[in-house]
């Protein structure tokens, strides 16, 4: 099978995303997407006045790619707030498709800091021969400023891992996590599982569309792909295309 995990960035580089989604499409089974918005476009330039976001974004990509099944996985009942996206191909033997959520705001000045809006995690469970594989779609806490610690991050990973502990049978933890490698919360998150960007020593899974790309001070780190030790891995790149500020990662395994 094949997977692509991309955060579109709100689909500010619209032409070039879906472009890159219809090439892929041909031969990608699962797209596991982030920051992803499903509302009016008028209702969302109203809110966003200063750059264009793809308001109808889920619907254009649901358009797109007829072959495979969506999911919208939205963070809370504000329309306006990005949220996850899975899209998976219909011949696949589909057992479940859920969402649940993984961060709530608490406090009322967490409630006035939208930078550390609800979280869900999104995830499919696929059958087949072999058994289950259930790949998990997470898009990390972000608070505006680096990438580092944080106690809502540490608890944050601890309830992403609680969860990938109660599955039974491979599974894929994939997105952007917003945490750079070497973080406690990074390291919850790899117990019992492999790092596939670690290994293959990748030094950035951001784009030249990225602000702080040439900033020397700022890791130029988001996203990755952890799999469990069963999974037979193929194939795992960091694609070039030039579609968000995030690079799409690619894995194709069995």
């Amino acid at each position: 099978m094949k997977l692509i995990t991309l955060n579109t960035w709100g689909g500010r580089s619209l032409y070039p995303l879906m472009h890159f989604l219809r090439n892929k499409a041909e031969d990608t089974d699962i797209f596991c997407l982030q920051e992803v918005f499903d509302t009016d476009q008028t209702a969302l330039d109203a809110f966003h006045q200063k750059e264009y976001v793809c308001g109808p974004l889920f619907k254009k990509m649901s358009d797109s790619l007829p072959d495979l099944k969506g999911a919208f996985a939205c963070f809370k009942d504000n329309p306006h707030d990005m949220s996850l996206a899975l899209f998976v191909r219909e011949k696949l033997a589909t057992k479940t498709i859920l969402d649940f959520l993984i961060y709530q705001q608490t406090s009322s000045q967490e409630k006035g800091n939208w930078t550390l809006s609800s979280r869900k995690l999104q995830y499919v469970t696929l059958t087949n021969v072999s058994g289950n594989y259930t790949i998990v779609n997470f898009h990390g806490l972000w608070t505006g400023g680096s990438k580092t610690d944080t106690p809502e991050r540490i608890e944050q990973s601890r309830t992403v891992k609680k969860f990938l502990d109660s599955i039974d049978g491979s599974k894929i933890l994939c997105g952007d996590f917003n945490l750079l490698p070497d973080t406690e919360s990074m390291h919850i998150l790899e117990r019992g599982m492999r790092n596939l960007v670690r290994e293959a020593g990748i030094v950035s899974t951001r784009t030249s569309l990225y602000r702080h790309y040439n900033n020397p001070n700022v890791p130029n780190f988001a996203d990755y792909i952890l799999v469990s030790p069963e999974i037979h891995v193929q194939r795992f790149e960091v694609l070039p295309d030039l579609v968000s500020d995030h690079s799409p990662l690619l894995l194709e395994f069995s």
